[in-house]
């Protein structure tokens, strides 16, 4: 049985078209929010579970980015309105070929695990998207990273000149990039990216895929009116992605850390070894707020926008 995702009228490669546009528009919606998730993700201060903690660790006055709206402000006053904009290009280009290349793989994973288990006894429905969505992710990371790596410096990139890394142009940032770091340069920072991918796309399209049938079901029964279709995919997008991305944020902040390491060689797990013994448990969390204000509307939009391409396609087919 096919996941409320893919068609058997739309090939693979529609699939991809209807991903790309997906992908484009939702990256202008949250790019704002990428920007203040990464600035706080890279900031290396101390922090704490317990709000008892003593007061020299309760100010924050040293910090930079503190919570989401502080940010926001902050970046707006010291870099204008295009600050939170920044590393926007290469990131059009990873929401765009990421979304292609995802949904084309799901499509055609999906067609593959149908044939070998035409009666379903291998596994369950869930358990199919699950690992659909599990290999699509690392397919489309790995063809990908690249972009995600030149957005990620782009974003930390403050108004202060002469760090070293903060690129005019991306051809230029391309170019520093393998002068100075080399082809394993734009790879940095790649397995916790897998490591995280892999049960973050799981999670993604087989919790969307309950949610969405589950609409659709109250739809069927007239509980829901059929009008609201696009609303329900936006409903079941955000949760989706709301709980994807809590299960496996920690990983996400060590890709960024391993993103911005430049020359400097580590592996991911001494990694996250450094982060929770200089700053403790909890800033493996930090900037999930932004991440999770992000990711919501992310995936809303991203999923209404792919189901409404989708039913533009087929809607011309029939034409």
């Amino acid at each position: 049985m096919p996941s409320y995702v893919t068609d058997a009228n739309l090939s693979s490669t529609e699939l991809a078209f209807c991903g790309a546009t997906a992908g484009v528009i939702s990256r202008v919606v949250i790019a704002p929010l990428d920007v203040v998730k990464i600035r706080m993700q890279l900031q290396t201060h101390r922090t704490h579970f317990s709000f008892n903690a003593p007061k020299k660790h309760q100010l924050t006055s040293k910090i930079k980015y503190s919570n989401t709206i502080q940010a926001l402000k902050t970046i707006l006053k010291e870099e204008g309105i295009r600050g939170l904009y920044k590393g926007n290009m290469p990131a059009e280009y990873l929401y765009l070929s990421y979304n292609a290349v995802e949904f084309w793989a799901y499509k055609e994973l999906e067609q593959r695990i149908e044939k070998i288990d035409k009666e379903g006894r291998l596994l369950s429905h869930p358990l199919k998207t699950f690992s659909s969505g599990m290999i699509a992710g690392c397919m489309a990371t790995t063809a990908t990273y690249p972009f995600d790596l030149l957005r990620t410096r782009f974003a930390a990139a403050t108004s202060v000149r002469g760090s070293g890394k903060d690129y005019t142009t991306v051809a230029r940032a391309i170019v520093d990039i393998y002068e100075k770091e080399g082809i394993h340069g734009f790879y940095r920072g790649l397995w916790p990216a897998i490591i995280q991918i892999m049960p973050y796309m799981g999670l993604l399209f087989s919790s969307y895929d309950l949610f969405a049938k589950g609409f659709k079901k109250l739809r069927d029964e007239q509980v829901l009116s059929a009008s609201y279709k696009p609303t329900h995919d936006m409903i079941s997008g955000a949760l989706s992605g709301l709980f994807s991305k809590t299960m496996v944020y920690p990983f996400d902040l060590v890709r960024k850390r391993m993103q911005m390491e430049g020359t400097i060689r580590k592996s991911w797990l001494t990694c996250i070894k450094t982060v929770v013994k200089q700053e403790g448990y909890r800033s493996l969390y930090k900037g999930l707020i932004p991440s999770l204000v992000k990711v919501g509307p992310a995936n809303a939009v991203t999923f209404m926008v792919f189901e409404e391409t989708k039913d533009i396609l087929l809607w011309l087919k029939k034409k």
